[in-house]
Parts: structure tokens; C-alpha cells; sequence
């Protein structure tokens, strides 16, 4: 199989890696480069696992790579793996070196890959591409190489797949939950407490109408139920409906007297910062 055509699989986290890389970049660059690790078959096939970030400095017309840091760094998981290779390289944007840091690679890599990964999320989504390096010839005239785009394919791990599921699920309840927020600040405390009561006036009449069908033969009584509505009543404490009404009205009272106190308060600290603003320049020696 042409190694050009050669299945390629590469592990999510190698991008979550170079993401990270990209944030811890030095404040003057622009963008940062690093090995693939992975592994290849005898028939070209290639997977990449992980991602060793290599420093370097690059300009108009210099370029420099920390081999020795890269060289450690692979030793290193080597250690862990032995099957661990660089495969290739990655970087975030493509520049005039790209192709010298190519030929760097592939002096003692065949044909390595070439992973670009645009972190800026332009069109609102992570672009990353895998490329490999091609010569052009034009009769018997050797053309300038040039990178060509291939296929890969991702290749997640069930632990990956659960840690992904997981992570969706606390995004997912994070955003209900800043919503229900959203949704309580929006709403008044008496609309509040309007909504509660209607639903509990809806939930009495349902019962009352349940039992009544039972008293009158209508319905075949469950004992479930009837346990059930029991249990709710009994925590239900018996009070006259005077000495009802009267806790109700006084706890609404109560409700309202510290939304007036609490719109008051915010009155007040606005005005005090108004007047502060207004009249310290005049104090100021």
C-alpha cells in the first residue's frame, strides 16, 4: 500500500494535547510545533496516540528546534511503551518553514505525517488536517514538494468514550441548570408563589375527585393510592381555615415587606453611589 494511501487513526486526546500546548504558548509566538507519537504496521497503516511538544523559535530567516528536549521526551515514553514512535509532527498554522521542518522529520522518519490544527475555531469548529509531503515532476524535472491533504479516520478508546459521555452529561446539566436559574430570576416571588398555589389547587381537586369516584362506586379503589394520599394528609396539619388564612396573609405580608426592603436597600446604595460620584471630586485636595 502507498504509504500516501495508508489508513491513519488518530486518538482525540493527541488534539486536546496540542490545544493545550497551543494556550501555554510564550506570549511572542504565534503558533507551536511537536512530534506524533504513535505507531505504524507493515503495510503503511499508521496510528497516532500522543503528542510531545517541542520548543522552537522561528523567524524571516531563522529556525531553531530544542532536539535534545525532544530527544528525552521520547525516551521517556518509550519507556512507558516501547512500540511508541514519532510518526510525524504537528504544528497550528502553516508557515514558510513548514516544509524545512517537514524534510527535519523526514530524515529520520519515512514518510512522516504532518497534522495541522487551526485553534482559532474559524466557521465555529475545529479544523484539523493531516497532510503528507509530495514531489511533483514535471517530464525529468523535479518540481518543489508539495504538502497534500489525506484522509484519517478518529479512533476513540471506550474509556475515552466514557469520559466523553460523562463530560457531555455535566455540560448538559450545567446549561438546564443556569437556565432554571435564568428562568427563576426572570419570575417574580408572588408569580412564584401564584404558579405553586394553582398547581396545588390542581393536584387537591384531582384527589378530591379520585376519592369521591371511590365513595360513589365509579372507580375500583387501589390501595397504593389510597397509602399515598393518605401519607401526604397526615403531614398535613390540622388547622381551622381561619388560622389558615391568617398564617397564609401574614406569611405573604412577610414575603412582600422584604421585597420592599430589598428594592429599598438597592435604592439607596445607588443614590449614596450617585452622590458620592457626584460631590468627591470637590473633597479631593
Amino acid at each position: 500500500m502507498s504509504p500516501h494511501n495508508a489508513r491513519i487513526r488518530v486518538n482525540p486526546v493527541v488534539v486536546f494535547n496540542i490545544l493545550d500546548h497551543y494556550v501555554r504558548r510564550n506570549e511572542n509566538q504565534e503558533s507551536v510545533i511537536g512530534a506524533l507519537m504513535g505507531s505504524k504496521t507493515s503495510d503503511g497503516s499508521m496510528e497516532v496516540r500522543n503528542s510531545i511538544p517541542v520548543p522552537h523559535t522561528e523567524g524571516e530567516e531563522h529556525l531553531s528546534i530544542d532536539v535534545e528536549f525532544q530527544r528525552v521526551m521520547k525516551e521517556l515514553y518509550q519507556k512507558v511503551d516501547t512500540k511508541n514512535i514519532i510518526v510525524g509532527w504537528y504544528s497550528t498554522s502553516y508557515t514558510e518553514n513548514s516544509q524545512s521542518l517537514h524534510d527535519f522529520y523526514a530524515k529520520n522518519i519515512p514518510n512522516p505525517i504532518h497534522m495541522l490544527v487551526d485553534p482559532t475555531l474559524k466557521g465555529g469548529s475545529l479544523n484539523v488536517k493531516t497532510l503528507v509531503s509530495q514531489t511533483l515532476q514535471l517530464g525529468n524535472r523535479t518540481l518543489q514538494p508539495l504538502f497534500r491533504e489525506v484522509s484519517f479516520e478518529w479512533k476513540i478508546l471506550d474509556a475515552g468514550k466514557m469520559a466523553l459521555a460523562m463530560m457531555m452529561q455535566q455540560r448538559m446539566r450545567k446549561e438546564q441548570d443556569e437556565e432554571e436559574d435564568e428562568e427563576m430570576q426572570s419570575v417574580k416571588p408572588w408569580e412564584t408563589m401564584q404558579v405553586t398555589m394553582s398547581r396545588l389547587h390542581s393536584n387537591l381537586t384531582k384527589a378530591h375527585n379520585y376519592v369521591t369516584k371511590i365513595l360513589n362506586g365509579e372507580v375500583k379503589e387501589d390501595k397504593n393510592i389510597g397509602r399515598a394520599l393518605s401519607s401526604a394528609m397526615s403531614q398535613v396539619p390540622m388547622v381551622s381555615p381561619q388560622t389558615f388564612d391568617k398564617v397564609f396573609n401574614d406569611s405573604l405580608q412577610d414575603m412582600l415587606m422584604v421585597i420592599y426592603l430589598s428594592k429599598l436597600t438597592k435604592s439607596q446604595l445607588a443614590l449614596n453611589e450617585k452622590l458620592h460620584n457626584t460631590f468627591a471630586p470637590s473633597f479631593l485636595v
